[in-house]
């Protein structure tokens, strides 16, 4: 074999006696390498490869069937997923150790023997407004309960074990992190629930027509949230020789805000619906204030809100406003509305801005107003 380098021709000459001649007839012996069987090293690699994922398939599908869920689900989860789930499932133990072991009681229809907690699994869900939710200190969602489809059209066991980051507004983000700060003392020494109450922009992938979108083309739907903190200490585990690490969790129950042009038919007698400019003044109301309050609706109209809330209900309410021009929906909590004739009544408010159509400008804004108390 010839080749030149740097102006000289070389030579190599290969043979049967392994020997190589370089240049003018000079010959330098070349040992070659013992050849390996590397055809069965392969194979034994592949086939402890083989041995390994079969292993690790088999401990998956093990801890799958661990999970409290029906089995076609366990079945349509990847590994990371069952990963995800098994984590989160450890962590709703350690918040809710108690159970209803042995506890059962008597069906009237045929007096057979029914397990409490299956009745109360079937019962709290429909008796909230909203779903559930745990998050721990980092923004983990430790629990989420299964109705969240029907308001987010989410799934259950896609949101368990992914960060609520995922989920909400870039603007929220900071609120999340000041909601799952830990406030020495509150919580540890005094064991005392700090209760919390804000608002949440999370992904929604229902539209109007009740159709599901991909998680791409999912809006943000505003949903109150009001919870508390739990700080759960650090524990022995009955099964393991590890503690369990102090924890601090938010359980909170998650409200979706109704927007005004789904809730017609659900005003009672003791609500009222009013209309106001991007300033908050009275464009128009509904009679029955008059009713609840003593005002004539051309009284209010023209009039500015905050000429009729309490003063010392004047932060709560503000707050309250700056998160409706910021997130589109608010909920204004228990304040007090002033009586056309002295006193005042609680009310609860949703407000909602309305979007022109077409160029998404805010044209104005829809309160609901519902009476909790009479006029004191």
């Amino acid at each position: 074999i010839y080749f030149s380098c740097g102006g000289t021709n070389i030579c190599f000459r290969m043979s049967g006696t392994d020997q190589c001649s370089l240049g003018e007839n000079k010959y330098t012996t070349v040992t070659k390498p013992k050849r390996k069987n590397s055809d069965k090293r392969k194979e034994k690699s592949r086939n402890a490869a083989r041995s390994r994922r079969g292993k690790e398939t088999e401990i998956f599908y093990d801890l799958s069937h661990q999970l409290p869920l029906p089995r076609n689900l366990c079945q349509q989860l990847d590994k990371a997923g069952i990963m995800r789930l098994c984590i989160s499932y450890l962590k709703t133990k350690q918040l809710i150790p108690k159970k209803f072991d042995g506890v059962c009681i008597v069906n009237t229809d045929n007096h057979s023997k029914v397990a409490l907690e299956a009745i109360v699994d079937s019962l709290y869900l429909k008796s909230l407004e909203g779903f559930v939710f745990v998050l721990s200190q980092t923004g983990d969602i430790v629990y989420l309960s299964e109705n969240v489809s029907k308001y987010l059209g989410l799934l259950q066991i896609e949101l368990m074990g992914q960060s609520i980051y995922e989920f909400t507004h870039p603007c929220d983000h900071e609120e999340v992190r000041e909601q799952l700060a830990d406030r020495p003392g509150i919580c540890v020494n005094n064991k005392v629930r700090e209760h919390q109450n804000f608002l949440l922009r999370l992904k929604c992938t229902l539209t109007d027509k009740g159709k599901t979108v991909n998680l791409k083309s999912a809006i943000y739907k505003v949903v109150q949230c009001i919870g508390h903190k739990e700080w759960i200490d650090s524990v022995e585990s009955k099964t393991s020789p590890f503690r369990m690490p102090s924890s601090l969790f938010l359980v909170v129950i998650a409200m979706p805000i109704p927007h005004p042009s789904n809730i017609e038919n659900l005003l009672d007698s003791k609500t009222f619906v009013s209309r106001h400019n991007m300033k908050m003044y009275f464009t128009d109301c509904d009679e029955r204030i008059e009713e609840l309050l003593g005002y004539k609706p051309s009284e209010v109209e023209g009039r500015s809100f905050y000429n009729f809330f309490h003063a010392a209900d004047n932060e709560i309410v503000e707050k309250n406003l700056k998160d409706l021009y910021s997130k589109g929906q608010s909920v204004i909590g228990h304040y007090r509305f002033l009586a056309r004739n002295g006193g005042y009544a609680w009310v609860n408010t949703e407000a909602t801005i309305i979007y022109h159509s077409k160029t998404c400008k805010p044209q104005c804004i829809v309160c609901l107003h519902y009476m909790i108390s009479g006029i004191e």
